[in-house]
């Protein structure tokens, strides 16, 4: 099978095929409407002739003249002529008959009829009086009607066949000019350069089907450009921030090297474990960050249990807080079911129970809530530690943010931006109550349907 490429070519194509059809419908039904009224006229001439002559052979009494029967005839007034004959008949005596006629008769059949004479096709009609016993046959070839429902056709056609080809070169004219906008668009998105991702102007009017390809491109532009921002802030950013602990390890490993004192040796190699252990959070987390932050729509969505989900990832983290002598509690409801991606909804746990245990000071108390109300469940983790100050409340979940009080503390700044964009692709609203001491951070789920 052929494929074309170009939309011209396709629409031409399509419509010289349908001009091809409407021609064959038009031959086969002007063919049909010739042959109908060219029978109709011929049949009422035989007619009309064998009426003639049968009135002629009474009034005359030709039955009683002494004339060869036959007209020899040698000079024609039409070329058609030889292709008509008649005869006539006096009580089964043939009387006279035309010049190509035969001598037996040519048909039997009262009325019209279809006969082969001479190995020719005839169109015969037979005509009787019953008073006086006589009877007249006229006949014509068919090859006579033939060849005017032919001449008749093909005049009926020709100015068609001749508009068909002024038709399709106008088209032709008319698709190219169609395509014009296509191709200007074409030639300025050509132009453009590979940095320049700024929503396509033009000058001219769009056609309203090529409209859809248009708003598709800009909105590609716009989101390539979001990326690309993205990528570009994401990236000085990481490199800033990671410059501090890696700095910090650096200068830790200069001293442990230069320093002759165990102890020391043991502190500054104890600081470069620290600034290990921060760096590879960082990481963890650019990592986490840099998967989620391009993503529209999350795929892979389950049926979960939140408080499962959840019991296992304080089983986890519980290590960390048997650190500190912090007391996690767990209070959960029944029927905590959530749509939603369980590794991501995992690290949004992760992240809020970590950073609660990592403000919360020893022998602290984090809370886990989880609780149903209307269609929603609610997932609330609430800690004992210096809360958030007034001042840092619209900030918070800016990347690597974090407020000056809490500098000492080992972390990234990521987690609750982290967070955030998780309880985004989950449809869930995430936001904060400030108890008289410490945090209470609170994510608002769609409760899952029953089953």
């Amino acid at each position: 099978m052929i494929k074309i490429k170009s939309i011209r070519n396709r629409i031409l194509l399509r419509v010289s095929l349908l001009f091809l059809v409407i021609w064959a419908a038009m031959s086969y039904a002007t063919y049909y409407q010739s042959s109908d009224e060219v029978r109709e006229l011929f049949d009422s001439e035989l007619a009309q002739e064998a009426g003639i002559l049968l009135q002629i052979s009474t009034n005359l009494h030709m039955d009683e003249t002494h004339v060869d029967p036959k007209l020899h005839k040698e000079i024609y007034g039409h070329r058609y002529e030889k292709k008509i004959a008649f005869q006539i008949f006096q009580n089964s005596k043939l009387i006279l008959q035309s010049a190509n006629a035969p001598a037996h008769t040519m048909s039997e059949i009262p009325g019209f009829s279809d006969q082969t004479i001479n190995k020719q096709l005839w169109r015969v009609f037979r005509l009787h009086d019953e008073q006086t016993n006589q009877f007249v046959i006229t006949a014509e070839r068919y090859d006579v009607r033939q060849e005017l429902i032919n001449e008749i056709t093909g005049n009926s056609l020709y100015p068609l066949t001749l508009a068909i080809p002024i038709l399709l070169f106008t088209i032709w004219i008319g698709i190219d000019q169609g395509l014009l906008p296509i191709k200007k668009l074409a030639t300025q998105i050509s132009q453009r350069s590979s940095d320049n991702l700024d929503p396509i102007k033009v000058n001219f009017n769009i056609p309203n089907e090529v409209l859809p390809l248009f708003s598709a491109l800009n909105n590609l532009f716009r989101k390539l450009k979001n990326s690309f921002e993205r990528e570009r802030r994401f990236t000085s950013d990481a490199a800033h921030e990671l410059q501090t602990p890696l700095a910090s390890v650096k200068t830790q490993a200069q001293v442990a090297l230069r320093s002759e004192d165990k102890e020391e040796q043991q502190h500054a190699l104890n600081k470069t474990l620290e600034g290990i252990d921060r760096a590879t959070h960082m990481v963890q987390q650019l990592l986490a960050l840099a998967r989620l932050e391009p993503l529209e729509a999350l795929t892979d969505k389950f049926r979960l249990d939140l408080n499962l989900i959840t019991q296992t990832i304080i089983g986890e983290i519980d290590q960390e807080a048997h650190k500190k002598q912090i007391e996690l509690e767990l209070n959960s409801v029944s029927q905590t079911f959530v749509n939603g991606n369980q590794a991501t909804i995992e690290i949004l746990i992760r992240n809020l129970l970590s950073n609660a245990i990592r403000y919360t000071p020893k022998n602290g108390h984090v809370t886990v809530d989880i609780n149903r109300q209307d269609n929603k469940v609610l997932l609330s983790v609430t800690d004992s530690g210096p809360g958030i100050p007034a001042s840092d409340r619209e900030r918070v979940f800016e990347r690597f943010y974090r407020g000056e009080d809490n500098q000492h503390i080992i972390g990234s700044g990521l987690g609750l931006s982290i967070a955030k964009r998780i309880a985004e692709l989950h449809n869930a609203k995430i936001k904060f109550e400030h108890p008289e001491t410490g945090l209470k951070v609170i994510v608002e789920f769609n409760s899952a349907a029953e089953h």
